[in-house]
C-alpha cells in the first residue's frame, strides 16, 4: 500500500518571484522611458533633471525590488490571500513604506551611484582651458593664408604663458589662478551637503510615483492570474528552479539596462542631430521687483539624444532665464554664487544698462566669491528719465575668463519695456519671442570643452534658446522677434529661407527712429536686433531662419539656425508704424577722443596681446576721463589683422562716421575715405563692428552717474587677451 502523498497548499503568488519579476521589469522599463524620450515629450521643466531622474531610475531600481520583496515576505507570513482591492491596498501602501524607508536610508549612495552614472567615463573639463592656433573653419582659403602670415610662428604653448602671465596681473591670486587652470577633478563634487541628499530624494520619489501605477497593476494581474492550486512535494524543487531562473533573468534585465545606458549615452554625438525634431524652448521669465539667481553647475540636456551637458547656468538652465522689468522701475537682482571651485569668483554685467559704476559688472571689482552673493541695484533710468524700451542680456564679467565662463552657459536675456513702445501696435504677448543665438563646440559625449583661440573660440553647431536647429509652431501673423547673437567670436548674418525682406525696428539701444526693410541682418557676438516676420499668406508651409554668411564646410554649423512652422490660422492684431522711436539730439562735442586697436607682438614676431592704444588692459589705470553732462566724440582705428566688436559701457552712442584708414606722415591712422551709414544703424547703440583697416565715430553725452565703466572688444577672446581700456566719468 503506497503511502499518503504529502502536499502542500500553493497560495496566491502576490509577493514571489513572478511579482518580483514585473517589478524589475516596470522599473527597467521606466528608467527606458525617462532616458529615451526627448524631455519635452514629458512636459518640459529642466531637461537636465530629466535625465538625471532616468539614471535616478536605475539606481531606485534595486531599492524597489527589496521593498516588493519584503512586502511579498510579509504577505506570505500574514497569510493575505483575498484578492479584493482593500487587500492590494495594503499591500502597495506597505511596500510603498519600505521604499521610502530605504530610499531615506541610503540617499548619500545613491547620490553618488547617480552622480557617477551621469557623468560615464568622460568627465566634462570646465576648468582647464585648451589653447588653439589652428586657422578656422570660418575662414576661406585666402583668409587662413593671411592668418598664418600673422600668426604663423604662435604656438600654444606661448599663447597659455601670455594668458596666465595675464591672470596673475589682473588681480587673480595664486590659488585662484591655480584653480582656473587646474585639470577638471570630477571627485570635487561628490562631496555630498543637504541639498545634494534632498535631489537625490526627490528624484527617487519621482521615479517611484511615474511607476507606482504601473507597479500596482502588474501585481493586481499577478494576484488574478496566478493559479490556487496543490502542488506535490516532488514538484517543489521545480519550483525553485525556475524562481531562480527568473532572478537570474531579471538580474541581466538591471544588468542590460545599465550597460545600454553608457553605450547609448557614448554613442549620441551633436552629429547625431536631426534637424528640426526637437521644440525651440523659451526661457522662464522672470518679472518680479527683486529677483534671487543661483548661479550653479548643472547638467542640461542640450542634445536631442545623449547625455546632458553640464554647464555653469543661471538658474540651471541654459540661457538663463530671462528678466523682464518696467523701465523707471528700480530692479534688484541677487546672484548668489555656487559654482564650483575651478570658477573662481563672478561679477555680472547687466549689458546695456545704464547703471551706476558698483552695479555695471566690473572685471576685477565688486566680485562675488564662491558661496557668498550680491544684489545688484537698477534703476532703469537714462538721461533724467526712464530707459527706453530696450532688449538686453546679462553674462559674467570676470576678467581673462569671459569667454570661457560664457562659452560654458552664462548669458541670459534682461527685456525693459515702456510705456511708449507699449502704445505702439507691434505684436505683444505671445508673439513676442526672444532668440538668443550661440555656437558651440560638443565633443562625443556631449560635452563643450574650452579652446581658447586669439582670434576667438568658434563652436561647430548652433543653438536656439541651448537647442540645435529647433522648430517653432507660429499663426500665420506677425511676430516681433528679438534677437541676440551670444557667440564668443562668431557673427551672424541672417536672412529666411524664402528670400522675404525682415523688417528691422530695433537694435542694441531700442527701436529705430523708423522699419527698415531687409532681405539679411549682420548681427555681431553681442549685438542684438528686433524685427518682425510676417507669416501671413503662408499658412500650412515651413520657413526656416538662416545664417547665410558661415561657408557650409566641415567644422562649420549648418546655415539652417530653426524652422518656423506655420500651423495656426490666426486673426491679425498687430501692425508695424512707419514712424518708431526720434533719435535724441546731441550737442556739439566738446572733446575728441581717438582709440586705436592692434596686436602686440613679442621680438619674435609672435602675437602677445590685442591692445587699445598700444596698451593692454590693466586695472586701475585710466584712459579717458569725460566730464559729467559733457558730449565728446569718440574715434576708433582698426589697424590689426581681425574684425572687432566695440562694445561701450554706461551710455548709448550714435554712430556718425564710417571710414577707410589712411595714414599719416608719421604712420598714425587717420579717416580715409567715407563708407556709408546702413539705415539699420540710425539708432542708438552700444556695439559697433570694425572691419580690419576701417574706423568708426560715435558721439554720446556722458549723464547720470560718475566713476569708471569699461569699453572693450566683444569678441570674448579678444577682450580676455587684453583689449579692454577704462574710462572714468569725472565731476565737473
Amino acid at each position: 500500500m503506497q503511502p499518503p502523498q504529502r502536499t502542500v497548499e500553493r497560495r496566491p503568488a502576490v509577493g514571489g518571484a513572478r511579482a518580483l519579476l514585473v517589478a524589475i521589469l516596470l522599473t527597467v522599463g521606466t528608467a527606458a522611458v525617462w532616458l529615451v524620450l526627448p524631455p519635452d515629450v514629458l512636459g518640459g521643466g529642466d531637461p537636465s533633471g530629466v535625465r538625471q531622474i532616468g539614471v535616478a531610475a536605475l539606481v531606485v531600481a534595486p531599492l524597489a525590488l527589496l521593498a516588493v520583496g519584503a512586502m511579498a515576505w510579509l504577505a506570505r507570513r500574514q497569510g493575505w490571500h483575498d484578492r479584493g482591492p482593500r487587500r492590494l491596498l495594503v499591500q502597495a501602501a506597505v511596500a510603498a513604506g519600505l521604499f521610502t524607508a530605504l530610499v531615506l536610508a541610503t540617499a548619500p549612495l545613491q547620490q553618488m551611484a547617480s552622480q557617477r552614472l551621469a557623468q560615464g567615463p568622460l568627465a566634462p573639463n570646465l576648468a582647464a582651458v585648451g589653447y588653439d592656433t589652428s586657422c578656422s573653419a570660418m575662414f576661406n582659403a585666402a583668409e587662413c593664408r593671411e592668418y598664418l602670415a600673422d600668426y604663423g610662428n604662435l604656438d600654444a604653448a606661448s599663447l597659455a604663458r601670455v594668458h596666465h602671465a595675464m591672470m596673475r596681473e589682473t588681480d587673480h591670486s595664486p590659488a585662484e589662478h591655480a584653480a582656473i587652470t587646474a585639470p577638471f577633478d570630477p571627485r570635487q563634487d561628490a562631496a555630498l551637503g543637504p541639498d545634494a541628499m534632498a535631489f537625490a530624494i526627490q528624484d527617487s520619489f519621482v521615479v517611484f510615483l511615474f511607476a507606482l501605477p504601473l507597479t500596482a497593476g502588474g501585481l493586481f494581474l499577478t494576484v488574478r492570474l496566478a493559479p490556487s492550486a496543490v502542488v506535490p512535494a516532488r514538484q517543489r524543487r521545480t519550483r525553485l528552479v525556475r524562481v531562480r531562473t527568473r532572478w537570474a533573468a531579471a538580474g541581466v534585465a538591471v544588468l542590460v539596462a545599465v550597460v545600454g545606458n553608457f553605450v547609448l549615452s557614448s554613442a549620441a554625438t551633436a552629429q547625431a542631430v536631426v534637424p528640426f525634431s526637437v521644440p525651440l524652448r523659451i526661457p522662464p521669465v522672470l518679472q518680479g521687483s527683486q529677483v534671487t539667481i543661483q548661479m550653479r553647475q548643472a547638467d542640461v540636456q542640450i542634445m536631442p539624444t545623449g547625455p546632458p551637458t553640464r554647464m555653469w547656468t543661471y538658474n540651471g538652465i541654459f540661457p538663463g532665464p530671462t528678466i523682464r522689468r518696467p523701465s523707471g522701475q528700480t530692479s534688484r537682482i541677487t546672484f548668489r554664487n555656487d559654482l564650483p571651485a575651478n570658477f573662481g569668483q563672478a561679477t555680472i554685467h547687466h549689458h546695456g544698462s545704464h547703471s551706476r559704476p558698483s552695479e555695471d559688472g566690473q572685471p576685477d571689482d565688486f566680485l562675488i566669491p564662491r558661496g557668498r552673493q550680491r544684489t545688484y541695484v537698477y534703476e532703469h533710468m537714462e538721461r533724467g528719465e526712464p530707459e527706453w524700451a530696450v532688449t538686453q542680456w546679462y553674462h559674467d564679467h570676470r576678467m581673462d575668463v569671459t569667454g570661457r565662463n560664457v562659452w560654458n552657459g552664462l548669458a541670459g536675456l534682461f527685456i525693459l519695456d515702456d510705456a511708449f513702445d507699449s502704445a505702439l501696435p507691434l505684436p505683444k504677448g505671445e508673439f513676442d519671442i526672444p532668440l538668443v543665438i550661440a555656437d558651440r563646440t560638443f565633443d562625443a559625449n556631449n560635452q563643450i570643452p574650452y579652446n581658447f583661440s586669439i582670434v576667438g573660440t568658434l563652436g561647430d553647431t548652433w543653438l536656439v534658446n541651448g537647442r540645435p536647429q529647433p522648430y517653432f509652431h507660429v499663426g500665420d501673423r506677425k511676430y516681433r522677434v528679438r534677437i541676440l547673437n551670444a557667440a564668443n567670436r562668431r557673427p551672424l548674418v541672417l536672412g529666411l529661407s524664402n528670400g522675404a525682406p525682415i523688417t528691422q525696428i530695433g537694435t542694441d539701444a531700442g527701436l529705430l527712429p523708423a522699419p527698415v526693410q531687409r532681405t539679411s541682418i549682420i548681427v555681431q557676438p553681442a549685438e542684438r536686433v528686433e524685427v518682425v516676420l510676417d507669416f501671413a499668406g503662408l499658412l500650412g508651409q515651413n520657413l526656416l531662419l538662416m545664417d547665410t554668411n558661415t561657408p557650409a564646410t566641415p567644422g562649420n554649423p549648418p546655415k539652417e539656425l530653426m524652422q518656423f512652422r506655420v500651423s495656426r490660422d490666426l486673426r491679425e492684431t498687430s501692425s508695424v508704424p512707419a514712424s518708431l522711436r526720434p533719435v535724441p539730439v546731441f550737442p556739439a562735442p566738446s572733446k575728441d577722443r581717438s582709440f586705436v586697436l592692434r596686436a602686440t607682438t613679442d621680438a619674435a614676431g609672435v602675437p602677445t596681446q590685442w591692445t587699445i592704444n598700444g596698451q593692454p588692459f590693466q586695472s586701475g589705470r585710466i584712459d579717458a576721463d569725460p566730464v559729467l553732462n559733457s558730449t565728446e566724440r569718440w574715434n576708433f582705428f582698426n589697424d590689426s589683422p581681425q574684425p572687432h566688436a566695440i562694445h561701450l559701457h554706461d551710455v548709448d552712442w550714435r554712430l556718425v562716421r564710417r571710414f577707410q584708414l589712411a595714414f599719416d606722415a608719421g604712420g598714425n591712422p587717420v579717416p580715409g575715405a567715407e563708407l556709408p551709414i546702413q539705415p539699420a544703424e540710425a539708432g542708438l547703440k552700444e556695439t559697433f563692428l570694425i572691419p580690419p583697416q576701417t574706423g568708426f565715430s560715435v558721439l554720446t553725452t556722458f549723464t547720470d552717474h560718475v566713476g569708471p565703466y569699461m569699453f572693450h572688444c566683444h569678441m570674448l577672446e579678444h577682450e580676455d587677451m587684453a583689449m579692454m581700456a577704462t574710462f572714468n566719468v569725472r565731476a565737473a
